[in-house]
């Protein structure tokens, strides 16, 4: 059900220029295209129930919604001026940042790195540091490339270990059954995505985070512009949208499951209706920092994170305007 290409997950909204309370609405300062890097799903709920309850009108700003497809670049329409805010891993943004391309995230939507090393038996006897229990284990990935790539390096990284020590499985989008199956010992998956999956079934699964929480080395799903095409008090205002629509989410999650059943029609069955939901709480628990809805980018994490980028050989060198500073 959730993006099969394992390269987003979550939702944002976008908006301009939130007022003071009690104020008039901001003026409008024009057409926004947002970019969603993949088909309607209710990862995308934010978006959808902040169309519906005018935020993005109340922040001033024509927001147009774009769907990408599924063969379609993460960045491509983004860098050709196509859209103007497209939602991304921040990880991706800054390997696309390094070989060439401006890319500079404005917004966290994620204040949770949400892949995970996930297995079939939570019950194990896990070591200290648990991702040692990496070493001569089958890891699969969709494949050498994109967030999964990196959270399966960074694990092996956080876990004192080499790329000889783990060995690295393509098995695409298949990353339940090749794990059900005994393809591979273990998966990099996404919390509201295959973790999901795996305890609907009835299963308690192993979970372990690629990164440390408190410190993370990587950064997941954010708002992302191409340099300086968007004008800075545009992008705050932005931000301020993606805080308030996720908190409408948050506060009505059956609102934004009827927002979102407007664009997939399948959950207008129950079954399907339930799985989302499941989905939903999942994902908007990682929209929380200090449990409260923050949207604010963690600037020392994306120091750390071209660090580890950069020795792990996935960068030559970390991009010198990663972020804005909002």
């Amino acid at each position: 059900m959730i993006d099969r290409r394992s390269l987003l997950v979550g939702s944002l909204l976008a908006g301009v220029a939130a007022g003071l309370a009690g104020c008039s609405k901001p003026a409008a300062t024009g057409q926004l295209t947002v970019g969603l890097t993949y088909i309607p799903n209710v990862q995308f709920s934010a978006f959808y129930l902040g169309v519906e309850r005018g935020i993005f009108s109340d922040h001033g700003v024509d927001v147009v919604l774009r769907h990408h497809g599924e063969q379609e670049d993460v960045f491509g329409a983004l860098l050709r001026g196509d859209e103007d805010v497209v939602f991304a891993s921040a990880d991706e943004a800054m390997v696309a940042s390094a070989g060439g391309n401006d890319l500079r995230t404005f917004a966290t939507s994620y204040q949770t790195y949400p892949i995970n090393v996930l297995g079939l038996d939570g019950t194990v006897t896990l070591p200290p540091n648990a991702l040692e229990m990496l070493t001569g284990k089958r890891l699969g990935i969709p494949g050498h490339f994109g967030s999964s790539y990196y959270a399966a390096l960074c694990a092996i990284h956080q876990a004192g270990l080499t790329e000889d020590d783990v060995t690295l499985v393509d098995i695409g989008y298949t990353a339940l059954s090749a794990l059900e199956t005994g393809k591979v010992d273990l998966i990099v998956g996404f919390r509201n995505n295959e973790l999901v999956q795996l305890e609907a079934r009835g299963k308690t699964p192993l979970a372990i985070p690629v990164t440390d929480p408190q410190h993370p080395d990587l950064v997941g799903p954010s708002l992302i512009a191409r340099g300086e095409a968007v004008p800075k008090e545009t992008l705050k205002a932005i931000s301020a949208a993606m805080a308030d629509a996720q908190q409408a989410v948050i506060d009505d999650p059956d609102a934004a499951l009827d927002a979102t059943a407007k664009q997939v029609p399948a959950l207008a069955d129950p079954t399907q209706r339930a799985s989302a939901g499941m989905v939903l709480e999942a994902t908007t628990k990682m929209w929380l920092r200090d449990g409260k809805v923050d949207v604010r980018v963690d600037t020392a994490a994306f120091g750390r994170m071209g660090e580890f980028l950069t020795a792990a050989g996935v960068i030559e060198k970390a991009p010198a305007k990663p972020y804005i500073a909002l």
